[in-house]
C-alpha cells in the first residue's frame, strides 16, 4: 500500500516507494536524492523503505546500520536528510560520528540544523561542489 496520512493514527502509514518519493520531493531535491541513492547502491549500501521515506543502510564494522533517512516534504518539514546522532555514535563510534558531522556541516553549512538529531534541509539547493562533498561524507562510512 502506498504511504499516506492516516488521520486516526495521526501519522503516515504504508510503505513509500521510489516513484512516490520522487513525486513528493521538490524537483532539485529529488535529483540530488536520486544521485545519492545511485552512488550509495553502487558502493554496496542498501535501502529500507518506510512510510515517510527511505533509510540508507551500510555495512560498518561488519554490521548493517542505518546511516541516515531521506524524507520528502511533509507537513511543515521540507525535503531533508535526517541523522540520529546518539544512535549513530553507538553504531559507528564517537570518532567516526564526529568526523561525519564535521564533514556534513562543512558541506551543507547553514542547511544543517540540530545537534542530537541533525536535519540537512533541501540538499538539492546546494552548489554542485557542496552536493558532491555531502554525498562523499556519507560514502566515506561504508
Amino acid at each position: 500500500m502506498p504511504s499516506h496520512y492516516d488521520p486516526k493514527k495521526k501519522c503516515r502509514v504504508g510503505t513509500m516507494d521510489e516513484a512516490q518519493f520522487e513525486t513528493e520531493s521538490d524537483k532539485k531535491n529529488a535529483a540530488y536524492f536520486h544521485g545519492l541513492m545511485t552512488v550509495w547502491s553502487k558502493a554496496g549500501g542498501v535501502f529500507k523503505w518506510g512510510a515517510g521515506g527511505v533509510s540508507l543502510r551500510g555495512n560498518v564494522r561488519g554490521k548493517e546500520v542505518s546511516i541516515c533517512f531521506l524524507a520528502p516534504k511533509f507537513a511543515a518539514k521540507p525535503d531533508r536528510i535526517e541523522l540520529a546522532c546518539t544512535t549513530l555514535t553507538k553504531q559507528i563510534g564517537r570518532d567516526r560520528a564526529g568526523e561525519l558531522e564535521t564533514a556534513l556541516r562543512a558541506a551543507a553549512g547553514e542547511q544543517v540544523l540540530g545537534k542530537t538529531m541533525i536535519s540537512i534541509v533541501e540538499p538539492g539547493t546546494l552548489s554542485p561542489a557542496k552536493q558532491k562533498a555531502l554525498t562523499q561524507a556519507f560514502l566515506d562510512l561504508i
